[in-house]
């Protein structure tokens, strides 16, 4: 069997899906791997470390399409995928956007060509291996938190931040407010258990909000947040609006909202994938779509590992 990397083409997308130690680690059960000139530059890996791992490097993405059963990225391409060489019983593994590509990967299907969406893949804590929305979310919480604190405008107190969500990125967003010294952080769940959880990652209070989102606007109503981090979504789903234009209305004029689940369709009414707007009341609303991106090469690591883990399923699963 044969594996294709692609070189990313999505815009501002830096990580690349395997990197040379992921190409030894398929290459030492059989696998062979071919590589799209440049795949891992931006994230600091060269062509020549991909040779040196035992990858055939080539200059064109048809070439990957053609000699692959499975062809691994990051982020859907930026190009048509029916303008390559697909053939029946191809493999497409990566982060597929299925609220966006269904028809796509509809058609996708019909042709023969499957799809693993690392969107969707079930977190499974039974296993050893790497979930790659998992590790990818930690990061995205980490630098998320970071850029929104860079919008803020000079406080002459400690940062008060709210996360919304506890699962990894949320989680990991709580963490890095610690990083700041800030004021630990309010952490919104919508179960109890996900208090210890929280509390653990540095949370100073956790608050269990509801599908009327009653406990939130009360807690808007009553305590001044610097800084919102939105993270809130389950794996699969479409995120839960829990920042209606009401909650919005509760918010001082420069308090910003960090909305990572924009592609799940946001915790937030005013948010604008790949943008940041200032809203009338001077509240600042941020998305971008690549969070990781800003952490490259720590970030392509850690997705290679979980390209990789689920390549050898794939395999084993043919053999």
């Amino acid at each position: 069997m044969i594996v294709g990397v692609l070189r990313e083409t999505a815009p501002r997308e830096s990580r690349v899906a395997l990197t040379p130690e992921g190409v030894r680690e398929l290459s030492a059960v059989g696998l062979q791997v071919v590589v799209e000139e440049g795949a891992g530059h931006r994230a600091g890996f060269t062509d020549s470390a991909y040779r040196a791992s035992g990858a055939l490097v080539v200059g064109d993405r048809a070439t990957v399409f053609e000699r692959s059963g499975i062809v691994a990225w990051v982020k859907p391409p930026a190009f048509a995928l029916e303008t390559m060489p697909l053939r029946a019983g191809t493999m497409l593994v990566g982060f597929q956007d299925p609220h966006y590509r269904r028809d796509e990967i509809d058609r996708l299907r019909g042709r023969g060509v499957g799809s693993v969406a690392f969107d969707l893949v079930p977190r499974d804590d039974t296993t050893t291996e790497i979930d790659a929305l998992s590790t990818m979310s930690r990061i995205a919480g980490a630098v998320g938190y970071a850029e929104g604190r860079h919008l803020l405008s000079a406080r002459s107190r400690p940062v008060r931040a709210l996360i919304l969500g506890c699962g990894a990125a949320g989680l990991a967003a709580i963490a890095a407010a610690r990083t700041f010294d800030d004021d630990k952080p309010t952490a919104v769940g919508n179960r109890l258990e996900q208090q210890t959880a929280a509390l653990d990652a540095g949370a100073g209070r956790f608050v269990a909000n509801q599908d009327d989102n009653a406990a939130l606007l009360d807690l808007l109503a009553t305590t001044p947040f610097d800084i919102i981090v939105c993270t809130a979504v389950h794996r699969g789903s479409r995120a839960p609006r829990l920042l209606e234009q009401g909650a919005l209305d509760l918010l001082a004029p420069g308090t910003v909202i960090v909305d990572l689940v924009a592609k799940a369709g946001g915790n937030c009414v005013a948010t604008v994938p790949d943008t940041t707007v200032t809203l009338p009341s001077g509240v600042i609303v941020t998305h971008r779509s690549n969070y990781p991106t800003s952490r490259p090469r720590t970030a392509s690591r850690a997705y290679s590992a979980a390209t990789a883990a689920m390549i050898l399923r794939i395999a084993n699963g043919r053999n």
